[in-house]
């Protein structure tokens, strides 16, 4: 279940004075209160979403939205909240996910270095995920043996048709005794090709 919604603080409160209250005949003096608005993810506040102004006669107690009060009580008040800015906190939430995705594509720029290497110099225990010749079903090889031009593999017996759970495949007893060899030229060709679209090294 995602927890999301929108809560309000206060930004700033204070006094205005020397104003006519329109709904009484005392009410010279008015309190003022600036709330600003976020949104928020799992309770971490994301971004503002606007200000609310409320205002209450000292005298009567009513309370008024600024847009039903007066021109002389708004430019008055206009004044008071032109400083009000939203705390660096409402901002939390964009915060935490720009670090997050630069985590992620460091980590993506690093994994395809990674890649890169472990094709040009393959190691025992290498294990490639790959496409299976049935179209939509992955699965996984091991290398067994690496010559000077050469690597030898085990296959996988089990495929999976998500590319992205190959991994779960990679347990000892899925794989045959029989192995196969490649030139170290086809298996970078397959990289290349994307038949072969991970490699993992322990």
């Amino acid at each position: 279940m995602i927890f999301y919604g929108s809560k309000a603080t206060k930004l700033k409160d204070g006094t205005l004075n020397n104003i006519k209250c329109p709904n009484c005949e005392d009410g010279r003096t008015m309190h003022y209160a600036i709330f600003g608005k976020y949104a928020y993810l799992y309770w971490i506040p994301m971004f503002p979403i606007g200000k609310e102004n409320i205002l209450e006669c000292a005298s009567c107690k009513k309370t008024y939205k600024l847009k039903t009060l007066p021109n002389q009580v708004r430019e008055k008040f206009n004044l008071e909240k032109a400083d009000v800015k939203y705390p660096i906190w409402y901002f939390s939430g964009l915060a935490v996910l720009a670090v997050i995705i630069a985590f992620l594509m460091y980590s993506g720029k690093q994994n395809a270095e990674n890649e890169k290497r472990y094709i040009e110099d393959p190691a025992v225990g290498d294990v490639y995920a790959l496409e299976t010749p049935q179209k939509g079903y992955y699965s996984t090889m091991k290398i067994n043996k690496v010559t000077a031009d050469s690597i030898f593999v085990i296959y996988n017996d089990v495929s999976i048709d998500k590319k992205s759970k190959t991994y779960k495949l990679d347990k000892p007893e899925n794989y045959t005794t029989e192995f196969d060899g490649y030139s170290k030229a086809e298996i970078k060709s397959l990289f290349a090709k994307k038949t072969i679209y991970d490699v993992d090294r322990d």
